[in-house]
């Protein structure tokens, strides 16, 4: 067979125990034995979790199938009571797959990963599967038991790939399937092909820059990519357009934006691209080019309607011209370029091209590096330009995460919509549709309808592709009908559509939304169950027209933000592209804490310490992502850090780890609000509610506040914040409810030790 990474994964918790981990050993054993393992045909790794992973050996441990045997047969239990399977994916996908681990990725070898688990995981699998799927790996199961099989199906590549035994002894029968698995990966008898599929990414112009002088093979390499990423596009001047240029110590323009109107004409010119002699390039020379000739309205750019412009530089060597002043000047224009390049080009020189750094891609064998382009991919598809106006030059930013949501349509089937009106909610829903990648890894969509009763018309698991949710949505009738319940559809949707059987990814990480699509006035108590869906984190959007009260949309969406109201039903297609920003980037948050600083929580501010580290443990903090913020307060506010101030995680969680506590004899709750929402939730430290980031505030509490709360904290949900009120020991209970969003987003407690189980709805109303 050819090279593979083989790891095996092998739970040892007590899911297993110490009298059936004999079983899961042998099995690792038999596979092995039937093997061809060498230092260039398969190699294996082993890891062993429970609390915590342990690499027993890493792919460049053994060579030689005798000491992989052995060194299984010398495993023995660990045994612990939790099962962090999550934590163990993670773990593979940091230390076990790259070079200094043995792993030959970049070599072209499959790596595939073999989870052998006995029970439900103890910690969420949502990132480490991501880990694993970015990084390539195909993923089998073996499980022992129907909750390890349900998971395994979650984190497996494909659900076929979960072997299934009852019990341990059962186990010898999952032998010949496991082998057939891995040895068919191992002579690519099984291929997969997930990284070209198709994409409905928007408009956008991409130019490809490519170096002649890197030889017929590459070349042809270069080629082969760009039409295989042309193939999975909407190719046109209200899509995508591509523009190619070529260049050496000059450049040589290909094709411009607007060339080619179609996918067939441009592909058929591909061949157009040659390479040509010499050993000089000048890659500032060709990124002027590209900026002079070729972003141009006349050249076909749509730069000037707002349309994202990316451009791929494509090198073999470092440049024989200065690149700064031309990468500045396209930066200033908010192009996104992005910068690929072999061991012989300089990483420095393309660092200072690509924008951001991240996008930088460098590998030893070029032609491997485009043949497994699914980082390059997923950029070309997901990167956009995103303005933001500070008092200095427009800087863009950006957002680089592809969209994981489960999206669920809640439509007024009243006659208040009626079936005049249905064509444009269908229109709408179909527009949004259009522009997200519907897929089991992407975008599930669900629909439900609702009048007196709410009646569901798919899942989100129902469907796996656009064309077949398109052509659902298209198929809407309408129940008609006088009575509007919306309170019990939203509590119906929140039961019955948001769970893991119906489809549901929350476990794994994927964000719950729920459109409301209406025409009527509340004719139920939709407010408390808005709450619930919060709680719950589900983010809910409303979009409405006809007879709905726009103030009560504003109050059961999410945020009033995320409230969307048209005069006319007409409007409603149109504004799918109003909608989708928010859609795609509600992600992005700003979370701020103010906590009790004064002297009488000195014994305890260890636990205030822990409780904020435990509360932005699961975030995803980022300049761009999820901002932080602590004040502390005692008769005075004291602030510890802003929400600009730090950009990375680790910074802000060595901010909190070094806060001393700032003292103080009382507390003046009330005046510490309003220094929130003055200076901590303003622009200039560092607040994104000018570009609807939802803003959170998370009050923390031992004692009643010296002045009045009520008016401060109601100014602050006026203006978009969404407080968390948290009251310890003495805290004022109608205090801590009058600071909170509502009173779901309220908790008392005795005791600091008490405060743990608070945290899972701290999380789910920020996730």
């Amino acid at each position: 067979p050819d090279s593979t990474d083989l790891i095996f994964l092998i739970d040892g918790s007590l899911n297993v125990g110490a009298a059936n981990f004999p079983y899961v050993r042998d099995l690792v054993t038999r596979i092995v034995e039937r093997l061809s393992v060498s230092r260039d045909g398969i190699r294996v790794a082993l890891v062993q979790y429970s609390a915590d992973p342990q690499i027993k050996f890493y792919l460049n441990s053994y060579y030689e199938k005798s000491s992989v045997l052995e060194a299984v047969k010398g495993l023995s239990f660990s045994g612990d009571d939790e099962s962090n399977l999550g934590a163990a994916l993670e773990e593979v996908a940091d230390s076990l797959l790259g070079e200094s681990a043995g792993g030959r990725a970049e070599e072209g070898a499959p790596q595939v990963l073999v989870v052998i688990s006995a029970g439900a995981s103890s910690d969420d699998t949502g990132a480490g599967h991501r880990a694993v799927i970015r990084a390539g790996v195909v993923t089998l199961g073996v499980a022992v038991g129907a909750d390890a099989a349900a998971e395994l199906e979650e984190v497996a590549t494909d659900k076929s790939f979960v072997l299934k035994a009852d019990s341990f002894r059962d186990l010898t029968a999952a032998d010949d399937n496991l082998y057939g698995y891995i040895n068919g990966l191992a002579t690519r008898s099984i291929i997969f092909h997930n990284e070209f599929t198709e994409v409905t990414v928007g408009e956008r112009d991409i130019i490809f820059l490519i170096d002649s002088t890197m030889g017929t093979a590459v070349i042809n390499t270069v080629k082969e990519y760009i039409k295989r990423f042309v193939s999975t596009k909407e190719i046109g001047p209200n899509a995508v357009q591509v523009g190619i240029a070529q260049f050496a110590t000059d450049t040589r323009l290909v094709m411009d934006l607007q060339t080619h109107a179609s996918k067939e004409s441009l592909l058929s010119s591909l061949a157009t691209i040659r390479p040509r002699q010499g050993q000089t390039i000048n890659i500032g020379a060709a990124l002027d080019f590209v900026r002079l000739n070729m972003l141009r309205p006349e050249k076909g750019s749509r730069m000037g309607r707002g349309v994202p412009q990316l451009l791929l530089l494509i090198v073999s060597k470092r440049s024989s011209d200065s690149v700064a002043g031309p990468a500045q000047a396209l930066e200033n224009l908010r192009v996104l370029t992005l910068a690929a390049g072999s061991r012989a080009a300089a990483e420095a020189e393309l660092k200072q091209i690509a924008f951001p750094e991240s996008m930088v891609f460098i590998s030893k064998d070029f032609r491997q590096l485009f043949r497994n382009a699914r980082e390059i991919t997923d950029a070309l598809s997901t990167l956009s330009g995103r303005m933001v106006e500070p008092p200095t030059d427009p800087i863009t930013t950006v957002q680089t995460q592809r969209v994981f949501r489960d999206i669920v349509f809640l439509v007024d089937g009243s006659n208040y919509v009626g079936s005049n009106n249905l064509p444009f909610v269908r229109d709408f829903m179909i527009n949004i549709v259009n522009q997200l990648n519907i897929s089991p890894e992407q975008v599930q969509i669900g629909l439900m309808q609702f009048a007196e009763e709410p009646r569901i018309e798919f899942y989100l698991n129902t469907y796996d592709n656009k064309q077949d949710v398109v052509e659902k949505i298209s198929q809407l009738r309408l129940t008609g009908g006088s009575v509007l319940n919306t309170g019990a559809a939203m509590s119906y949707a929140l039961d019955n559509m948001f769970q893991t059987s119906s489809g549901s990814r929350k476990l794994q990480g994927a964000v719950q939304v729920l459109i409301l699509i209406t025409g009527g006035p509340l004719q139920d108590d939709a407010r408390n169950e808005a709450d619930r869906l919060a709680v719950g984190s589900i983010l809910t959007f409303t979009v409405s027209s006809g007879q709905a009260d726009q103030e009560e949309m504003e109050k059961i969406a999410f945020i009033p933000t995320l409230a969307y109201h048209k005069q006319s039903f007409f409007d409603l297609p149109a504004l799918a592209d109003d909608i989708m920003p928010s859609l795609i980037s509600v992600v992005e948050r700003d979370v701020a804490f103010l906590i009790d600083g004064t002297d009488g929580v000195r014994g305890d501010f260890p636990h205030i310490r822990d409780f904020i580290l435990k509360v932005i443990e699961p975030l995803d903090i980022g300049f761009n992502k999820v901002r932080v913020s602590v004040v502390q307060h005692s008769e005075r506010p004291t602030p510890v850090f802003y929400l600009n101030t730090y950009q990375t995680k680790e910074e802000v969680i060595r901010a909190i780890q070094g806060m001393a506590l700032a003292g103080g004899r009382s507390l003046n709750t009330g005046a510490a609000l309003r220094y929130m929402k003055a200076t901590v939730m303003s622009d200039s430290n560092g607040s994104r509610a000018a570009q609807n980031v939802p803003q959170f505030l998370i009050v923390l509490a031992a004692d009643r506040s010296m002045d009045s709360v009520k008016e401060p904290a109601g100014e602050l949900k006026t203006d978009g914040v969404v407080p968390f009120g948290v009251g310890v020991k003495n805290a004022d209970k109608k205090q801590i409810e009058a600071i909170a969003h509502n009173p779901s987003f309220a908790f008392n407690v005795k005791e600091f030790r008490e405060l743990e189980p608070i945290l899972c709805s701290c999380w789910m109303g920020l996730i």
